[in-house]
């Protein structure tokens, strides 16, 4: 979906657009005919500023109707988002606190209290985790391209990712990319391990041609209509509920592969794999 900012710029364009091809078309008559219309000037300028008119009028109707709905779609969006991270939170925030009160029942043994302390443990790394990620989405483009870029070669970056169920095939060992590397190397964990988790004990496929990076699983995929939507924050396909994960992953991969330039698609069958396609043409 487009940003208000896009909206605004394209409708912007669009009615200078249409005054220009406005003027145009009128100074073109009146030049033509010249002779003819000389006497009705005041009549081609009411002419003029009318068509103008109705045609700008038109636009802005259109203009404020895509904002509306763009602003509803925003909101919407948000009002999601608080009352999914609510519920993430909640989840080892109610883990805890039932620790603590099943811990002071009564008097344990110190290897009980060390199981319920790891427990707690446990919850903490993973609310912190989530926390850090939902502050990194809160940032802007900016504030996240004054973390700091290294001009690094991607294709042995990818090696620190290599694993007995990866089989890596890059035929581009000179593409070099400036980015932050501990923000791709989040991106790509993100996908990568997505892959590696849906797909059992099938083998991942990851081949780095030109400057585009594919990831490509053999797993359960994607349904058809949960595939626009993977993207977003929190969300999570129907058939992954037995899987562990919040939903926040790709949309952190997302973000950060965008800020900097790649642009990522997506494709996917349900029951058969799916793929992740990262162009890096925009970041060279």
């Amino acid at each position: 979906m487009m940003t208000g900012k896009k909206i605004a710029y394209r409708y912007t364009y669009i009615t200078v657009g249409i005054i220009a091809l406005v003027s145009i078309v009128f100074y073109l008559a009146v030049v033509v005919f010249a002779d003819y219309l000389l006497p009705y000037h005041i009549w081609i300028l009411v002419a003029f500023w009318l068509v103008t008119g109705v045609a700008v009028y038109f636009v802005g109707k259109r203009y404020a109707n895509r904002m509306i709905e763009w602003i509803d779609s925003t909101y919407q969006s948000e009002k999601s988002f608080i009352s999914n991270a609510s519920h993430e939170l909640n989840n080892p925030l109610t883990a805890i606190q039932g620790e603590c009160e099943i811990s002071l029942l009564k008097e344990r043994t110190p290897s009980e209290y060390q199981a319920a302390l790891m427990r707690i443990a446990s919850e903490t790394r993973r609310i912190i985790q989530l926390m850090k990620h939902l502050m990194f989405l809160s940032k802007g483009e900016e504030e996240i391209l004054k973390t700091g870029s290294e001009t690094i070669s991607l294709a042995e970056f990818l090696m620190q990712f290599m694993e007995k169920r990866i089989q890596f095939s890059p035929d581009n060992f000179s593409l070099m990319i400036d980015i932050n590397p501990d923000l791709l190397k989040m991106a790509l964990e993100n996908i990568i391990g997505n892959a590696l988790k849906y797909s059992g004990d099938k083998m991942v496929e990851i081949r780095l041609r030109g400057p585009v990076l594919e990831i490509k699983d053999q797993g359960i995929g994607i349904p058809p209509e949960a595939l626009n939507r993977v993207f977003q924050p929190f969300y999570r396909a129907a058939n992954t509920r037995e899987f562990a994960g919040n939903g926040i992953g790709l949309s952190l991969s997302l973000r950060i592969l965008r800020v900097y330039g790649a642009e990522v698609t997506i494709s996917s069958v349900l029951n058969e794999g799916t793929k992740v396609k990262i162009d890096f043409q925009g970041m060279r």
